[in-house]
Parts: C-alpha cells; structure tokens; sequence
C-alpha cells in the first residue's frame, strides 16, 4: 500500500487535474487563509511564534504575523497552529478531520523556500490531500473512536506526500517519506479543548515535512511500514483497511468531498446548529416555551462534541448542547467571538443547553442530526439536518467562502488589502513563484 500511495503522489501534475479540482482547491486555500489569520489572536499561536522567533533559524519561510522570515520547520508548525486555532477550517470525513490546516502550512513553507510556483503549489497540495485522505480511510473510524486525532495521524502522511510531490522524489524516496511520517504520526483526543489540539496540526505540519527533507537526503525509513507488521496501520487501528485506501471514492477524488465550516466550532455540532436555527425560522416565538430537547446524532460525536457544561471558549466549540441553545437563541455561530464567558453563561443558553438530552445511534450519517423539540403547549417539532453533504454549486460555495474570508479578515487587514489576497490566490495558478501568497500571512506587510 505504501508504493501505491508513493506512486499516486508522484504522478499528480496541475496540468492533469480535472478543473473543478483545481477550483476546489483555491476554495481551501482561501478559507486556510481566513481562519489563518483570524487564528493569529489566539494564546496559543503567539506561545508558539515567540518560541520559534525564540529559537531563530535560517530565514526561508514566512511565519505568520511575524515581522521576519524564519525556519521552515518553525513556519510550518506555527501556521499549522494558528489555522486550527479556532477550529474553523475544512473538513474531510475520509479523514475524520482537517486535511487542509494540516497540509498547507508545511507545503507553503516549502515552496515559498524553494521558489516553486503557484502550479506546483496546487498540485503538492491535492497530491497531499488524498494521500491524507486515503490514511484515513485505512486506520478506519475506529481509529478516531479509540481516542486518536486523525488530522494529525493520517495529515502527516498527507504532508509528507505533499512535499515530498514538490521536492520530485523518487519512487522509493517517497515510500521512505511515508515511513518517516508514520513513525511521527501522534494526536490525543483528550486533547480536545486544549491549547494542544491546533498544536497537533503544527506538528503534523511540521514533522512531515522533516519526513519529506530526509528522505529527499537518502536518510532510511525502509518502503513498507504503513502495512508493515507492528506498522502504522497495525499499531494505530484495530481494523487496517488498504482495499477502503485504495478505492476510488464515488466523487472521483476525496477532495470533491470538502466541508467548509460555516460556524465557529467542531463541525460534528454543525448539524445540530442547523437544525436549531430551522426551527428558530419556524417558531421563533416558542423558543421561550420548549420545555425538552432530544438530540440524535451519529455514535461517533459521543467522544468529541459531548462537553455537557463547558468552562470555557475552546470546551463551548465541543459542546452540541450548547451549539443547539445558541442555535434556538439565535446568536451567531459564524462570529468567533459568540463563545465569551457571558455567552456560556447566558441564562437562557443554560437553560436551554441543560434541557437538551444526547441520544448517540448509528442510524445517521456521521455529520447528520435531528432534534426532537417539545413546548409548554405540548406540541412536538422534528428537524433533521445532514452537515455531511459538499456543496456541488462551486460558484455559491465561492461566494460564502469570500464572505467568510472578509468577515473574518477585513477588521484585520482592511477590505483593500483583503481583497488583493482574494486576488492573489484566484490567480495562484499562473504565478511564477509563491512569495506573494506567503507575504500576504504578515498582516501589517504588503504583497508587492
């Protein structure tokens, strides 16, 4: 399986890529972008930029919001950080989390060090992308079940991909890139709620590019250790499946299945979200009066978004029960500032959070959700709402996207210069070199 992967990486060319794909993949490249940028605020971003510029290196690549140029190790891991920060970039159910804040910080860094071009960019990017993909779907949804997060275990293959797709290794180099990725391939789901998971994703970042440099310098991680007995897969799952790697994915290519985010929290709660504000729609004068609130939701949410009373913003974003009373009252879940001490604590978001019952089945899709509302006049409303489903109108998935990107970045860089990165990754393609796009992660710099 590991000389597959290796091969399939290889062979990915920007000029073969079908052009939905390419449209697909300057999508993720703006929305890493806005939550990027947006992530720069956050504790744990600054904690890991001040240690890299701390640390120093041999200036190659930007890190983000900072000044000057550093280690593309440091860019890597910082950029990983700060695009999963707020948990609000892309998703990918084949990998039961986030290829894209995974694989784009390590394949920026590189390319903006080696002066590759926007083409090439693309091409390592979504070489990287179904590698990922396809990692995941070998370690399986046990994987994720048994307490690891999969954008770190299998993003790192998927970077490792990416960049060794940039750095045109060899056959055998790649195999030996995957080896080296798996044997970094770490992340805790315990973690959740942490400053250390968006710290996963630096480090999956980070660690697979390190995979891709050493193989490209002859270093040895032997060709077969995804499959290998007391290998990746044997190790990190119970239930390896190389013919579910392997196949091809009914859309023709997993990154056809991108979700983006539209609301600021775990996209396991989105559904829920949808379907409180579906009701809001309906009956907005009844919220006051539901007296219960059953949720059904896929098994799989029962060890990642079920915080019951969370303390603070990055346990809220767990929470279905909270996302479900701040749909019912109508706050902003796109806004990433709805999660404040005063909002959690919000009396009639208590009340309504307290009043939801989590019923985890198996007869929903893992991104689907229905609520069960019942009111003081006895009246009982269903919703159901499936999160799981990729938008297939690129132009409207393009629109929400840039107003998602300005919503979260012109109160930082102002609309002109938001919208000369739009411009900037829209013409990705034909750009000789990527210095302009990395320049555009230093908020008060300019692109020219």
């Amino acid at each position: 399986m590991t000389g597959e992967l290796a091969r399939q990486a290889r062979a990915v060319r920007h000029v073969h890529l079908p052009s939905d794909v390419r449209r697909i993949a300057l999508h993720c490249i703006l929305d890493w972008y806005a939550v990027t940028l947006a992530g720069l605020r956050e504790p744990c971003v600054a904690i890991a930029a001040a240690d890299a510029m701390q640390e120093g290196g041999a200036p190659h690549a930007t890190i983000a919001g900072q000044p000057r140029k550093g280690a593309m190790y440091a860019a890597a891991l910082v950029n990983g950080t700060a695009a999963h920060a707020l948990d609000y970039d892309d998703v990918n159910v084949a990998i039961t989390g986030h290829p894209t804040a995974v694989i784009l910080p390590a394949v920026l860094a590189l390319a903006e060090a080696r002066q590759a071009s926007g083409a090439d960019l693309i091409a390592a990017f979504v070489a990287g992308y179904e590698v990922a993909c396809r990692a995941g779907r070998y370690l399986g949804d046990a994987h994720y079940e048994r307490g690891f997060h999969a954008s770190a275990t299998a993003g790192v293959i998927g970077v490792a991909a990416a960049c060794g797709r940039l750095l045109r290794l060899n056959e055998a180099q790649m195999q030996t890139a995957l080896a080296l990725a798996a044997t970094q391939a770490a992340g805790l789901k315990c973690m959740f709620g942490t400053m250390a998971k968006p710290l996963h994703a630096g480090l999956a970042a980070r660690n697979g590019l390190m995979a891709a440099r050493l193989a490209a310098l002859h270093f040895d991680g032997g060709l077969d250790k995804l499959e290998a007995s007391q290998g990746y897969g044997a190790a990190l799952s119970p239930a390896p499946d190389a013919a579910a790697a392997l196949a091809t994915p009914a859309a023709g290519m997993h990154i056809r299945n991108r979700l983006f985010k539209y609301h600021a929290a775990c996209y396991g709660v989105n559904a829920g979200i949808e379907c409180a504000r579906a009701y809001r729609r309906e009956h907005p004068q009844q919220v006051v009066g539901i007296v219960r609130i059953v949720a059904r939701a896929h098994v799989s949410g029962a060890n990642m978004c079920n915080i019951a009373k969370p303390q603070n913003a990055a346990q809220a974003k767990f929470s279905l029960r909270l996302n479900i009373a701040f749909g019912l009252l109508g706050f902003d879940t796109a806004d990433v500032d709805v999660y404040t001490p005063e909002r959690l604590n919000d009396p009639d978001a208590v009340r309504l959070r307290d009043l939801v019952e989590v019923v985890y089945v198996d007869d929903l899709n893992m991104m689907e959700s229905e609520l069960t509302i019942l009111t003081d006049d006895g009246a009982q409303h269903v919703i159901r709402r499936d999160a799981g489903q990729s938008e297939q109108d690129l132009d409207e998935e393009e629109r929400r996207l840039a107003a998602k990107f300005d919503t979260l970045c012109v109160p930082i860089l102002g609309a002109e210069r938001a919208q000369e990165i739009q411009e900037e990754i829209w013409t990705l393609a034909g750009a000789a070199s990527v210095d302009r796009l990395a320049r555009a992660l230093v908020p008060g710099g300019g692109l020219g």
